[in-house]
């Protein structure tokens, strides 16, 4: 099936559109990273984060721009590859608009971030983090073993931050330090959640693809 999917020998131009797919997520990826650096780890943001969100869109529009020109010349090669490009592009893109939603939440908070939430945050973090290579492997190899780990793990990662975002509720936190752990939550779910999405292009047929924004 895998193959049938994605083919063993893809055009120049749906190769290069997987590329840039995996280029996408390595970007999203270090912009993650600098931002939980900032928001969990009290550290100073030097970086641009809307110049390298800005490189991501360029991703996306470098990948529709691909594909739209190999159908033009040869709709009949890569067809479903190139329909299942065009359908996660956007969970590529939305992944790098989180991890720059994260920066956000730093101005909010009026005091530093540490005990028990933060810890748990960076926990969370660290598995969405993992994701990033394993769901870049699942996909551009057509791995269906490492495709259905992400999605697997996707839905028990929601289980935690669910149970995470009850005890938020539960406690005594002061009102600033409550909404900047929750948004971390919810863009940390909503990340993995198109990280899922992207992995389930290799598990699920192209006509039973689900796309969440959780």
């Amino acid at each position: 099936m895998l193959e049938r999917l994605f083919g063993t020998k893809r055009s120049v131009l749906v190769e290069a559109a997987f590329e840039d797919v995996s280029k996408m997520l390595r970007q999203s990826r270090r912009m993650m990273d600098l931002a939980t650096a900032a928001l969990l780890e009290n550290q100073p943001l030097d970086a641009d984060m809307d110049s390298l969100d800005d490189t991501v869109d360029q991703g996306e529009r470098m990948v529709r721009r691909s594909v739209l020109e190999h159908l033009s010349f040869n709709p009949q090669q890569d067809l479903v590859a190139s329909l299942v490009l065009l359908s996660i592009v956007h969970d590529a893109e939305r992944i790098g608009d989180f991890a720059r939603g994260l920066t956000t939440l730093v101005p909010l908070a009026k005091s530093r971030r540490e005990g028990p939430f933060a810890d748990g945050l960076r926990v969370f973090a660290q598995r969405v983090r993992a994701l990033f290579t394993l769901c870049e492997e699942g996909f551009l190899r057509d791995d269906r073993a490492k495709a259905r780990s992400v999605v697997e793990q996707v839905e028990e990662l929601k289980v935690d931050l669910h149970r995470f975002v009850v005890d938020l509720a539960a406690s005594d936190l002061t009102a600033d330090m409550a909404v900047v752990y929750f948004g971390a939550n919810q863009m940390l779910r909503r990340m993995a959640s198109h990280l899922g999405n992207i992995a389930s292009t290799v598990v699920q047929p192209f006509d039973r693809i689900q796309h969440t924004d959780e």
